[in-house]
């Protein structure tokens, strides 16, 4: 279900001529005074090598201005911005000496224009000075801490949730509210425009969820437990106006907690009425490296269907509303226990809620599988290999025995046109959610339980 938007870097752009080397003699100049109007003085005038009066610094020429003061030059903050390892590197503008006590650590701020400070030296992985922090590089000062990341384990790459107000401060920072704004698993998260600093026992956690907080921002993820709650708007595009809204929100205490949703994907006539325009849901297991709700001792996901345990799905929903959609568990197969959007082979869904008038595809044959009778159909037209059992007598509570779906679509499956699922495919996770065409209404998650 998941779309993945991917930004890329401008190339650079370099001016021919300084690519050529071109120079120009302006007139009534002689060249060494045109030279010396056009070029930077040295920092050092070590440089200065033969001691003509010029030096070469950061690749270019350079003018000897003062030797009693320039001896010395100045001092560059780390050997790790002279990358040709000539002795000079470039700071502030300006060339610098290589001093053998200059480190990667010290590295200042103002070395590099716009780039903010690294709150913490942690996510300099590389010790080059740069790190990497809500999502875009920082530099390390001597301020930066090493103490600040928590210890929690963050496992998602959740947007950040909306935030009514900051619980406090932590070195200039506001703590988050949760951690699943920490998409890099680095402590810092992003909420409310600014960057967080994710603290234990102050940010939310899968153990100790936010709750009763209605944040509509999509792809927002909220944990609990062995679950996370997504809010899912994958094809959002499929609306004809940005009017379309979609919120999600977990209730409840621990032991008992209700995922909600709710939405307004307009008119029939104000999008594409026959296409799906999201999947707001709660998972169980990993969708990708950052999107999984707990590790693979805790949810025994991903696994390989050649020894996958028994499964078994509880559910219990309600809903309202004038709307289209289904209500339908699923989960998507990979080709490897490294489970990513990459490499997702197979999809099957189980539909316990089925609108009026939608199918999935194209119907293969009808089973009774878990105590059910369903209708499966497959969908020729994706491009990835599809399965779908329907509800003939839909429910909006009961238990799924998942492993008859699985082993149904695996050995029984392909002698009906449904695509062949590989030998050693691994199923990701297990969800539940609803498919919206188009429509107002809610959705009340009242249990959803994964039992091995």
């Amino acid at each position: 279900m998941l779309v993945t938007r991917k930004k890329y870097r401008q190339p650079l752009v370099v001016n021919a001529l300084a690519l050529v080397g071109q120079c120009v003699l302006v007139a009534g100049l002689s060249v060494g005074q045109a030279q010396a109007q056009s070029t930077p003085s040295c920092a050092s005038a070590a440089s200065d090598i033969d001691n003509d009066g010029w030096g070469w610094e950061n690749n270019r020429s350079c003018v000897v201005v003062d030797t009693a003061v320039q001896a010395t030059g100045n001092l560059c903050t780390a050997a790790a911005i002279d990358p040709d390892g000539d002795g000079w590197g470039w700071e502030n503008n300006r060339s610098c000496v290589i001093d053998s006590s200059a480190s990667a650590a010290n590295i200042v701020t103002s070395k590099v224009t716009g780039f903010a400070s690294c709150e913490s030296s942690l996510s300099d992985e590389n010790a080059d000075g740069y790190g990497w922090e809500n999502g875009q590089t920082c530099v390390v000062t001597s301020a930066s801490s090493s103490t600040v990341l928590n210890s929690v384990t963050n496992t998602t790459a959740a947007p950040p949730p909306v935030a009514a107000a900051n619980v406090g401060w932590v070195n200039g920072n506001p703590i988050c509210l949760t951690d699943s704004s920490d998409t890099g698993n680095d402590g810092f998260g992003f909420e409310n425009n600014s960057t967080c600093v994710v603290v234990d026992g102050v940010t939310a956690t899968r153990s100790a969820p936010l709750l009763n907080q209605r944040s509509c921002i999509p792809w927002l993820e909220i944990g609990y437990g062995n679950y996370r709650l997504q809010n899912n708007t994958w094809n959002d595009g499929a609306v004809y106006s940005d009017n379309w809204s979609q919120c999600i929100e977990l209730q409840g205490s621990p032991g008992n907690y209700v995922a909600k949703w709710d939405y307004n994907w307009l008119q029939r006539s104000q999008g594409d009425e026959y296409a799906v325009k999201s999947y707001p849901q709660v998972y169980y297991g990993r969708k990708t490296r950052y999107n999984l709700s707990g590790s693979v001792a805790e949810t025994g996901l991903p696994v390989s269907i050649n020894s996958m345990p028994q499964f078994y799905v509880d559910y219990d929903y309600s809903e309202t509303g004038i709307v289209e959609r289904n209500v339908a568990l699923e989960s998507f197969f990979h080709t490897s226990c490294e489970a990513e959007e990459h490499n997702k082979q197979f999809e099957m869904m189980v539909w316990v809620g089925v609108p009026n008038i939608r199918t999935p595809g194209v119907q293969v044959s009808s089973v009774t599988l878990s105590g059910q009778d369903w209708d499966v159909y497959t969908n020729p037209t994706l491009g990835w290999a599809y399965v779908a059992f329907v509800a003939q007598n839909p429910h909006n509570a009961g238990t799924l025995d998942w492993n008859a779906f699985v082993n149904w679509s695996r050995y029984q499956g392909p002698a009906f046109g449904v695509p062949a699922m590989g030998q050693n495919t691994c199923m990701g996770a297990i969800e539940i959610g609803s498919e919206t065409f188009w429509g107002t209404g809610t959705f009340t998650l009242n249990n959803f339980q994964v039992r091995r």
